[in-house]
């Protein structure tokens, strides 16, 4: 990162490859907070499908964590509020929601929203990574975001057995 001249006090990120790395920083904290608040939020959920989607998702964002770390970037950063905000909704969910079919729907929601939060992040990642033909990078990105994707899916799949049975 370089310092903006018209306030010296302040850095400032203003190219590609440094945004790359706060991406990656992001992505990286992200995964840490999801990783513990699935592993947090997993016994709550009464349907088996759920629960081990849950935790197979937790175990998976530790695999993309150290996945990102072995990229050999400096990834400490700021902390990642997004994914904070959406795991502490979903640990309040398990507090205030009475376990069963609608606590299960409340947290496949909670956890898609972290999905879409990271795809988001991970595609502006990808964006920058083609760009700037860091192909290492690229790889783990795009591995990472598959399997993002995939979870999303069977989670998605749960929905309408869970709303049946909320009936």
């Amino acid at each position: 990162m370089t310092k903006r001249t018209d306030t010296p006090d302040s850095d400032v990120t203003d190219d590609p490859g440094a945004l790359l790395l706060v991406c990656l920083q992001d992505l990286h904290a992200g995964k840490r907070l999801l990783a513990s608040g699935l592993e947090s939020i997993a016994g709550s959920a009464s349907a088996t499908e759920v629960r081990a989607i849950l935790s197979d998702s937790a175990r998976a964002a530790r695999e993309q964590q150290q996945r990102l770390a072995a990229l050999g970037h400096d990834l400490a950063g700021p902390p990642n509020l997004w994914m904070a905000g959406i795991m502490d909704d979903a640990e309040r969910d398990t507090r205030t929601i009475a376990p069963g079919p609608l606590l299960d729907i409340a947290m496949v929601g909670a956890v898609r929203k972290a999905k879409a939060a990271e795809t988001v992040s991970t595609e502006t990642a990808i964006a920058l990574a083609r760009q700037l033909s860091r192909e290492r990078v690229l790889e783990v990105l795009l591995g990472n975001h598959a399997e993002e994707m995939q979870t999303d899916r069977c989670l998605a799949a749960l929905l309408p057995a869970l709303a049946a049975a909320a009936r």
